[in-house]
């Protein structure tokens, strides 16, 4: 056999595994779908620092390849918060001692997917890799407390007030103040965020998405934003996720 001949029977190889991947791809996983252009999903985030809700969308470029915009809003918390109660205190709301701010970030970035093995044709777990980044942008909102005021040795009140440690000690705290105070007290600090991980999708159709994605995600600030009174502050965080999405691929009218 030339090597003309070789050519020819690898290129006829190759095409027919290339089309065998798409039939898998982007059927129902048995025969050949439509691609389906666009795609959209919501999901929810649980991570090593809180947990969090968020958007999905864009374009399917080809059936191994999207891309598109993710948006993400992520509740954070310190590894050293220990919620507290107050005993002997009717209707006493949790706090967690040494709380100076409830910490939000809002990532708003480009996202890009890549499929890694496909399903095969009697169904199953689709796996891929993705990567996104962007704006991260953190929020500060102070805590409330409700505290003990004395205004002398025999009278003395309850007030609800901004924690302060060097004014609010242990004893004098009786429970949580509300969340809705403060909101006129936000901080804003700008920052990006860099983050990927694996995909393992195991939709039952070519336009569904169900999707669990692990990772992990890295998120910068200009300047160190302050969680806890009594523990040392950063100005980055590294989280490491599992999320859970839905949604459909579609294509526009």
């Amino acid at each position: 056999m030339n090597y003309k001949n070789f050519i020819f029977i690898g290129l006829i190889f190759i095409s027919s595994v290339l089309f065998a991947q798409e039939d898998i791809a982007i059927g129902s996983g048995y025969e050949r779908g439509t691609l389906l252009k666009q795609y959209f999903s919501v999901g929810a985030n649980l991570n090593t620092q809180g947990w969090g809700l968020l958007v999905d969308f864009g374009k399917n470029a080809n059936i191994f390849n999207n891309y598109g915009m993710l948006i993400e809003f992520v509740d954070v918390h310190s590894f050293k918060e220990i919620k507290l109660r107050r005993e002997g205190i009717i209707n006493a709301k949790s706090f967690v001692y040494g709380k100076l701010n409830y910490v939000y970030f809002l990532r708003t970035g480009f996202k890009s997917a890549s499929l890694l093995y496909s399903k095969p044709y009697w169904g199953g777990v689709s796996i891929g890799r993705f990567y996104s980044f962007g704006i991260s942008s953190g929020f500060t909102k102070p805590v409330y407390l409700q505290v003990q005021k004395y205004n002398s040795y025999y009278d003395w009140e309850i007030v609800e007030e901004r924690y302060n440690p060097e004014k609010h000690s242990i004893n004098d705290i009786l429970g949580r103040g509300s969340f809705f105070s403060g909101f006129d007290k936000i901080k804003y600090y700008p920052g990006i965020y860099l983050q990927g991980g694996f995909s393992f999708d195991f939709n039952e159709s070519q336009d569904q998405i169900r999707r669990l994605d692990i990772g992990a995600s890295l998120d910068l600030f200009l300047y160190k934003i302050p969680i806890m009174a009594y523990e040392k502050n950063n100005f980055y965080f590294l989280t490491f996720f599992l999320k859970y999405n839905i949604g459909q691929n579609y294509n526009t009218k």
